[in-house]
């Protein structure tokens, strides 16, 4: 395990301590704790972790757990491999309950190296398991299947039936989620075949994905009866309060998707008051999503847009507030790298112990060697680095000032757009005049060669329409605005909307569009008293984007700089 590896996990245990409310008063003990449990066998390091976990004490257990795992050793022992498979294991378990899939991953990916480069297998189908979880929750559901299914294989003719249970749950939900129904059906019926004197948590999961399947096959009835019931067993049973939520959240769904309008509201209600009740919402910040779509379906546009509010604001709020705690807390990661110091120096220091005066200064020479080269590489990433912020600084100041100059062209094309309605009218008045001192039976040249559905009048006057929708209002933030929608606006029809975008701008609907979005983005990111509590993710769907990932890349393709880095070019701006 590399140091940098090891500083990210102290790092990961204090965000984890304080954000549970368990930062201890005295970072000094774990100094310590560390000499007192250097001397002992793995196992006993494992059983001192377990110990304090079950006392809530979760950033203890994980510092023993991390001295065990850094112990690990391609010609360990079989006992030492085991213990250190299950720190892993158990540290990853830590990370995974906080959110850090990441480090999760890092920690459940050694440990499977560590058993399967000897003969231990226990628990060997729990790693597979939870690497899948993790690539779930990044949605890579494909990737997660194949380790559910290789965990299956290996947990067969294993005595934990309670992991086999979970992988074929696992399985269910995730074929769920990706619309085969066939196979899911397939493992549900799995499940079932192996639920014996399961868990009430258990037998919870497995009736919910046959109400899920229900739902997906579009047997609402059933479904709405089998969430029903799963509520009611959910408080019976004494579950935690978030499995009666689920319920609630599916059985809003399954109405909505049943077009039954009135029990959606009711029981997307009762889900938001049970998770309030609970102090659980934010387990349930997506539900505020849902109700805001759900109101601007049936027509609710303010409590459409209040649920939408409430939505960025506690996905804002939360995200604030870590920063918040770990800038707060620097003292904190501070005292906590020199603990995982102390951890790597130990080991270290019994290596160093059998090696003789030559390999010592090999290790000198080697460690100067590398310093050197350190050092040599970190200056030309200086200047490298100094080098990209310029030439991103420059493209910050041009975008800057091409948004003051778009601005005042914009107020000059107003300004002469009303001067040439005056002189038309003025125009106007004298060709009247003309026409009523003509002979009769004469026509006007001018409305002799008057032949297209669409003259330049009609054209400018168009566009003239179309610019002010654009500029006097926000339409196009919204993220169903199309063609239609802006033809509707300005009286008009989409096809001469469309051609008079291509002949005055020289660009089709879409980048038109884009424009003005990622440009009114710009202005958001730069305006921090109004906006500097959104995140860059709530910016663009402010501005009608309902992807991230096209936020990003047309925000790019448009300015040169990525809009995390535009707003901190702004921030240094000012």
């Amino acid at each position: 395990m590399s140091i940098i590896f090891r500083r990210f996990c102290l790092l990961s245990v204090l965000l984890c301590a304080f954000a549970a409310g368990m930062m201890p008063a005295d970072l000094s003990k774990y100094t310590g704790l560390i000499n007192k449990v250097s001397g002992l066998p793995s196992a006993r390091i494992v059983e001192m972790g377990d110990a304090s976990l079950s006392r809530g004490r979760a950033e203890e257990a994980l510092v023993l757990y991390m001295v065990v795992c850094d112990r690990a050793a391609d010609d360990m022992a079989e006992a030492e491999r085991r213990a250190c498979s299950s720190a892993n294991l158990k540290a990853g378990d830590i990370y995974y309950g906080r959110g850090d899939y990441v480090r999760a991953l890092e920690y459940y990916v050694s440990g499977l190296k560590v058993c399967e480069g000897g003969s231990v297998r226990e628990g060997i189908a729990r790693f597979y398991k939870n690497i899948g979880n993790v690539y779930c929750q990044f949605q890579d559901y494909e990737k997660g299947v194949g380790y559910f299914k290789t965990g299956y294989e290996l947990c067969r003719g294993d005595a934990d039936a309670d992991t086999r249970r979970k992988l074929l749950t696992n399985l269910t939900a995730i074929y769920i989620y990706m619309g085969r129904l066939d196979e899911a059906r397939k493992y549900q019926r799995a499940s079932q075949a192996a639920r014996g004197n399961d868990n009430s948590v258990n037998s919870f999961i497995i009736d919910f994905n046959h109400a899920l399947i229900l739902t997906a096959s579009g047997k609402y009835a059933g479904a709405v009866a089998e969430f029903r019931h799963l509520a009611s067993y959910a408080v019976a049973s004494k579950l935690p309060p978030q499995y009666e939520c689920y319920a609630y959240q599916e059985l809003y769904k399954a109405f909505r998707k049943a077009g039954q309008d009135d029990s959606t509201l009711f029981y997307l209600n009762k889900c938001e008051q049970t998770a309030l009740r609970h102090g659980i919402t934010h387990m349930f910040v997506e539900q505020l999503k849902d109700a805001s779509e759900i109101y601007e379906d049936m027509g609710m546009k303010a409590e459409s847009m209040e649920y939408k509010a409430r939505f960025l604001s506690m996905s804002d709020s939360i995200f604030n507030l870590r920063r918040f705690d770990v800038a707060k807390n620097v003292q904190f990661q501070y005292e906590m790298e020199k603990t995982d110091k102390e951890i790597s120096s130990l080991r270290l220091q019994q290596q160093e112990s059998r090696l003789t005066i030559m390999r010592q200064r090999a290790a000198i020479g080697l460690g100067f060697a590398a310093m050197l080269v350190v050092t040599t590489f970190l200056v030309i990433l200086y200047r490298q680095n100094k080098k990209l912020n310029s030439s991103y600084a420059g493209l910050y100041a041009i975008n800057r000032d091409f948004m003051a100059k778009q601005e005042h062209m914009n107020r000059r094309h107003s300004e002469d757009m009303e001067r040439i309605a005056r002189l038309e009218s003025e125009a106007d008045a004298l060709r009247a005049a003309a026409a009523s001192a003509q002979p009769a039976g004469e026509e006007p040249a001018e409305r002799k060669y008057k032949s297209s559905n669409l003259d330049d009048d009609r054209q400018r006057a168009l566009a003239e329409a179309i610019s002010a929708v654009m500029e006097n209002s926000e339409e196009f933030c919204s993220e169903d605005f199309s063609l239609d929608r802006l033809a509707a606006l300005v009286g008009s029809n989409s096809k001469y909307v469309s051609q008079v975008i291509n002949g005055t701008y020289h660009k089709n609907f879409s980048n038109y569009v884009n424009e003005y979005r990622i440009r009114t983005a710009c202005r958001r990111l730069a305006d921090s008293e109004r906006y500097g509590h959104l995140t860059v993710k709530a910016v663009g769907e402010s501005v009608g984007y309902r992807s991230h990932a096209t936020f990003v890349n047309i925000f790019r393709r448009i300015t040169g700089l990525t809009p995390s880095l535009y707003q901190k070019m702004a921030e240094t701006d000012r």
